[in-house]
């Protein structure tokens, strides 16, 4: 592919009537948006995955069993395993095989391109977790080797889940949450107030529609219960596994949203007329 090429209509910036790439001005311009994007630089995570306790659109590692060829397997680890250190967490990761294994590191590496957590290479050698193979790809191009490179500093934005995302979806490994969302502090402080003396260890979800909350209740158990006077009986889910189908059931039973009249209303309106319905607004005394 070649270089860029730009319009030749009269330039934009009225300075003179050059055509666009002629003009000095605008030349400088695309200069110095590059030299800034170039300063930009971005990691692309791998080997981030989803957490029970805290829902979101990471894939589970669980999905994602495959075959390794011994010699890709060889030589990913070696390169997973060779990465710089970039983040230190205060505690360690754990394996959502639940396996077992506690040595699952608490540090990201990069090697430049690429940030994963320290425990990666413990699913690639111990559950034949597959990665995506434009990373793959990466690591035969360098026989697995990483070259020197000037390790970025921490910043926010530094990272880019969105290609790792997009490949967990692709690959059938994430989660659908529907219209349940992971609740905020004050979201979470007035469903503990409903919850009264219902026990469980931690609210998940909820969804503001139909006013239901996901309660983990022991090991990898789920709760789904309705906090409304009347609403469905509590329903008791085994884990993850099982939310596909609950949900599906979820969005089948789910009633109409009403017909819009008129020019409708803002996002803002919107949602505070639910919380309005659902009573959900806060007393600023």
């Amino acid at each position: 592919m070649g270089p860029p090429t730009f319009a030749t209509s009269a330039c934009s910036c009225s300075k003179c009537a050059l055509s666009d790439d002629r003009c000095a001005l605008r030349i400088a311009a695309r200069a110095a948006v590059a030299k800034i994007a170039g300063r930009m630089q971005r990691l692309e995570t791998i080997g981030w995955w989803f957490h029970d306790l805290a829902p979101s659109s990471l894939p589970r590692p669980q999905r994602l069993v495959t075959k390794w060829s011994e010699s890709d397997r060889a030589l990913v680890l070696s390169y997973l395993r060779s990465g710089t250190p970039l983040v230190d967490y205060p505690e360690p990761s754990y394996c959502r095989f639940e396996c077992g294994e506690e040595a699952m590191g608490s540090r990201d590496l990069t090697d430049g391109a690429f940030v994963w957590p320290e425990g990666l290479a413990h699913y690639v050698e111990r559950h034949d977790v597959k990665l995506p193979e434009h990373f793959l790809q990466h690591v035969r191009e360098r026989q697995g080797v990483i070259a020197p490179f000037r390790a970025p500093k921490p910043r926010f934005g530094l990272y880019d889940r969105s290609a790792w995302e997009r490949w967990g979806r692709e690959q059938g490994a994430s989660i659908d949450l529907g219209a349940f969302v992971v609740p905020d502090q004050d979201s979470r402080e007035r469903i503990e107030q409903e919850l009264g003396n219902v026990i469980y260890d931690e609210i998940v979800l909820c969804c503001a529609d139909t006013r239901e909350v996901v309660l983990a209740v022991g090991g990898s158990v789920l709760e789904v219960r309705q906090l409304r006077a009347g609403g469905a009986a509590p329903r008791r889910l085994a884990g993850w596994d099982d939310w596909p189908a609950f949900l599906a059931a979820h969005k089948r039973a789910a009633p109409a949203l009403p017909e819009k009249k008129g020019g409708g209303m803002t996002m803002d309106a919107f949602l505070a007329s639910m919380r309005k319905k659902h009573g959900l607004d806060d007393d600023p005394k």
